[in-house]
Formats: C-alpha cells, structure tokens, sequence
C-alpha cells in the first residue's frame, strides 16, 4: 500500500456525511493496514540491513497506517458485532505502539487509544491486560525503567486513570531510592547534571505523580521529603529539575500542600520550596 493512498483513504474515512461504505474491500485494506502497523521493521524490508537506512520510511508508514485505523474505529458502523475481533486487533496495535521508539507513532497510538475510549468506557479486561503487561513488567524492577517507559506510563494513567491504583505511586518512590545514590549525586553537585541518566529517569518518575488516581494525594509527605533529600545532595535549590513536575503534583492537591507546607514553614527548605511553588506560573 502506498503511503498517498492511504491519506487518501484516512481523509474519506473522516468524511461526514460518510464518503466510504464500510464494507469487503475497504476491510480488507484495513487488514493490511493493520498487519503492516503490527508487523516489525525487520518484516516490512527486503534485507535485514536495509533497517537502519529506512527507519524513518518505516516510522512514517506505520504512522499513516495507525491514523487511518483510527478514522476507521470512529466511524459508527464499524462497531458492528462482525467486526468486534478487527477492532481488538486494532486496539492491541494501539497499546503495541504506545511502546514504540517514535514519538511520531507514540502520538498515533495514544490519538487511537483516546478514540476508543470515547466510544466504551470499558475495555475488554484481555486486552486491557495484554496493553499494561509491557508497563506493569517494567515497573517491577528499577533498573527496567527508562524515560521513554515512563512517559508511556504517564500516557496511560491520561487515558486509563481509572484502571491504576495509588500504590503504583508506593512503586515508584520505592524505585526513586534506588535512582537516588547519594554518591553520584554529591558527585553531580559540581557538574552540569541535565544529561546525565540517572538524573532524567528521576524527573521521568517524578512526571508521573500528578496523574496518578485521587488517593494519591497521601503520598504527599513522601514525594515532597524525595525532592528535599535529592536537592540537598544535588546543592540544587531554586534551579532543581525535580520542582516543575513536583509543582504539577501541588496543584493538583492545591488544600492538602497548603496545609503540610505551613506545618513545616519553620524548616528553610521546605519554605523555600512552598514560596517557589507559589510564585511559579506551572
């Protein structure tokens, strides 16, 4: 399929009144969609060297092909019962590239996901546990997290709140401990610290909190003492990477940080940090 014909197709898709019927051809173009979205990129080239050199061919091909699953999942008369296992192998493409390396697909996937959610509130609990399996593996152990798993995190807990609980926070300042070595960080105390590793796996997990359920807001003390202690070892006050996304978590819990910040203005660095979240626009 070529990748005109298939923005072609997508924009038809998106017509209203509706252009394109749904019916044996266009299913069967949207089955190759799919297989092309789900297929890898070693599957997709002629020689496994020629992966490398057509990465971004690949990358924007998937995409394209994401997009017109998506316009097809909007449209009313594809949710018919006949095609109910078309759509959950779409939706398993969806939560597939949510893991992908390209923002670019990452952003197609996530449109996706939000385009069933709008349709049923509920997903089928295999698929639900077949998508999370590659998130909840990684956050079992610290040393599986990366920046680009955690921002999956934070992608999902957008669309699927309902489906986490809190100790998933618990988790995360647990593997925040483990991240947080005071050597290395007293040894970044001197040095520019924005590229290092550790530093932007801490701030990937620390993106995180302000989305997690309601009931996280008893996780308060935690986070604010994590930030405290990495600032002190980092000798990082008003310049502190950790305070944008620990603002985002203040704001969201505005009554409750106001009240545990003015329990503890006696202490310089908590003021400090209650004035700054105050006066900063995030």
């Amino acid at each position: 399929m070529q990748i005109g014909n298939i923005d072609a197709i997508t924009y038809c898709l998106g017509l209203d009144p509706p252009f394109l019927e749904i019916n044996e051809e266009l299913l069967r173009l949207l089955s190759e969609a799919l297989a092309l979205a789900d297929a890898e990129d070693q599957a997709l080239v002629n020689h496994p060297t020629q992966v490398h050199s057509s990465t971004a061919s690949l990358t924007h091909l998937r995409h394209v092909c994401i997009r017109m699953l998506t316009a097809a999942m909007a449209r009313p008369e594809f949710a018919d019962e006949k095609n109910s296992p078309t759509r959950a192998r779409i939706i398993s493409v969806f939560f597939k590239s949510l893991y992908h390396k390209s923002v670019e697909v990452v952003d197609a996937a996530n449109d996706g996901l939000k385009q069933v959610l709008r349709q049923q509130q509920k997903l089928p609990r295999d698929l639900l546990q077949t998508g999370l399996r590659p998130i909840l593996i990684n956050l079992s152990d610290y040393k599986r997290l990366t920046v680009a798993s955690l921002d999956g995190l934070a992608r999902l807990l957008q669309l699927l709140t309902n489906y986490f609980k809190a100790e998933v926070g618990r988790k995360l300042l647990d593997h925040m401990q483990q991240w947080a070595n005071p050597q290395l960080l007293q040894a970044a105390a001197e040095r520019s610290i924005e590229d290092m590793h550790e530093i932007k796996i801490l701030v990937a997990i620390l993106q995180v909190f302000h989305l997690l359920p309601p009931l996280a807001s008893v996780l308060l003390d935690d986070l604010v003492s994590s930030v405290v202690n990495l600032e002190v070892h980092l000798c990082r006050r008003e310049s502190s990477p950790f305070r944008k996304p620990l603002f985002k978590f203040l704001n969201r819990y505005p009554s409750e940080s106001v009240v545990y910040f003015t329990e503890r203005i006696e202490s310089a660095h908590y003021a400090r940090i209650f004035c700054h979240a105050i006066s900063s626009p995030e």
